[in-house]
């Protein structure tokens, strides 16, 4: 069962700090030093070897023995077309990249696989590197790039029973850059676990856990739910709340002081209220507002609102970088200004609790009777009822803030003032009794319920809508059935969701 043995953030290393206890274990050493900490939101953090910089891990134990595997993030750039790029030195075995026949090649202690149809080596693009020590003496590469695994073989294999005690990172020509990140060793891999582990524990869900800021006592918190210590999902988003901490340091405050918050792509969506749309963004730009707080509050504080999490890449966690610029820190003697060319950087993981509920949609929803509008010369409005049905094993207690609302791409099939002077209502099934409800709004177009309501199980309830035209068949809206959906939202025990359903556009052959 493999187990993880060695796990380094390598822009830790700047400060000469190894995590997780591993300083008796393993020794480090660093030369021309030219490091830097970047980020990029398909990664997050990493540390930048540019020119002749190089790291060497020296390991008291050995790590190449049978069932070890060591794996790194790389990405770089090679300014030395002709010669090779060194990504890291096992021992005395060389892992590179080199040009062969003009074309892109990875080379292992002089054993190479040049690009094919089924493998690419190229430059500024993140890769997975897996170096796996099996049962029979051999050493195997494995590579992944963002899509996991290039190929589910090894693409470089050969035989040496050596074991090494010491790793060595970068140490290149000028101009040439090599982007590293996450380097960690595991043992007791067996043969079998090799793919499962690269594609799932390492390629989905190892995320930095780094801090590259020099001072290490200033930190910062985000939260969106008080309940929790956790960045939460859930259906109904709460505004985020952020916290810089300085610990042992005192902040001096400028008028336009501001920060950035950097996320891996697709994990923040917020609204933007000039636009009426839902937009996903990798950075988040924080302003601060002096006049309503605290001057003694040693802490600096902002609410961003109209902001969710999504989590595309499903994340158990999340490595948030902050660029806190305009700012000055100071403590005893020493004091330092922060400026947007040159901020203050820090790196934060965030655990992510999803409370949304089940995957699924626990409705069923069709049109009532006539589901087809006249759209002929003497056309008249028209109403549609949906019915909505219960199709779980329990009782939906539907709060006032669970609701349903119309939404599709085909509302140019209707008269052009139908959707905004229909009358849409909730009502019994059977009765056709008026449900009360709550009266749409420019900033929420959902139909909610006034109080809270029972929906038994196996019942349904009426949306209706009425006042609805169909534009006069022509080319550019032909007779026909047209989707649209239903989405339905804070439905407790349930993530939010839509159902599709059909409005027909023609003759009508029947009605209620």
């Amino acid at each position: 069962m493999a187990k993880l043995l060695y796990y380094f953030p390598l822009d830790n290393l700047v400060n000469n700090d190894i995590v997780n206890n591993y300083k008796t274990q393993v020794q480090s050493g660093l030369q021309n030093s030219a490091l830097n900490v970047d980020f990029d939101e398909y990664k997050g953090s990493y540390l930048n070897f540019k020119d002749k910089t190089q790291l060497e891990l020296n390991f008291k134990k050995s790590i190449g023995k049978e069932g070890t595997l060591i794996n790194f993030f790389f990405n770089y750039h090679k300014k030395n077309s002709s010669e090779a790029l060194n990504l890291i030195t096992i021992g005395d075995k060389i892992l590179s990249v080199i040009k062969s026949n003009n074309r892109n090649a990875v080379s292992f202690k002089s054993n190479v696989r040049i690009n094919d149809e089924d493998f690419r080596i190229r430059e500024n693009h993140w890769f997975n590197a897996s170096v796996y020590y099996n049962s029979s003496g051999n050493i195997e590469l494995y590579l992944t790039d963002d899509n996991f695994l290039v190929l589910k073989k090894a693409v470089i294999s050969f035989n040496d029973a050596a074991e090494d005690q010491n790793i060595i990172v970068g140490g290149n020509k000028d101009g040439d850059q090599l982007r590293i990140a996450d380097l960690s060793v595991y043992n007791d891999v067996s043969k079998d676990e090799i793919e499962n582990l690269v594609n799932t524990s390492i390629g989905k869900h190892l995320t930095l856990l780094s801090k590259s800021t020099l001072i290490d006592t200033v930190s910062f918190a985000l939260s969106n739910n008080s309940a929790f210590d956790k960045l939460v999902i859930e259906n109904d988003p709460k505004p985020l709340s952020f916290e810089l901490l300085p610990g042992e340091m005192t902040i001096e405050r400028q008028d336009n002081s501001a920060a950035k918050l950097k996320v891996k792509k697709g994990f923040f969506q917020y609204s933007a209220v000039q636009t009426n749309k839902t937009e996903e963004s990798d950075d988040l730009h924080i302003s601060f507002s002096f006049k309503n707080q605290n001057t003694e509050n040693i802490n600096l504080t902002a609410v961003l609102n109209d902001l969710s999490i999504v989590n595309r890449l499903d994340q158990e966690r999340i490595l948030v970088q902050l660029e806190m610029y305009n700012i000055t820190l100071t403590k005893d003697e020493f004091s330092k200004t922060y400026t947007k060319s040159q901020p203050l950087i820090i790196d934060k993981v965030f655990e992510i609790m999803d409370i949304r509920g089940e995957n699924e949609s626990p409705f069923e929803v069709f049109i009532l009777g006539n589901d087809t509008l006249y759209n002929g010369t003497a056309n008249e409005a028209q109403t549609i009822r949906l019915a909505i049905s219960n199709t779980t094993e329990l009782d939906l207690k539907l709060s006032e803030n669970s609701g349903f609302r119309i939404t599709g791409n085909f509302f140019t099939i209707l008269e052009n003032d139908a959707k905004q002077t229909n009358n849409t209502k909730l009502l019994e099934h059977q009765s056709f009794t008026t449900i009360p409800a709550k009266p749409k709004s420019t900033d929420n177009d959902f139909l909610c319920f006034q109080k809270e309501y029972l929906l038994k199980k196996g019942t349904s309830i009426i949306m209706e809508i009425s006042g609805l035209k169909a534009k006069q068949s022509a080319p550019a809206n032909p007779s026909g059935a047209y989707p649209f959906y239903l989405e339905y939202k804070n439905i407790p025990g349930y993530r939010n969701g839509k159902m599709k359903f059909h409005i027909k556009t023609g003759k009508i052959f029947y009605s209620l």
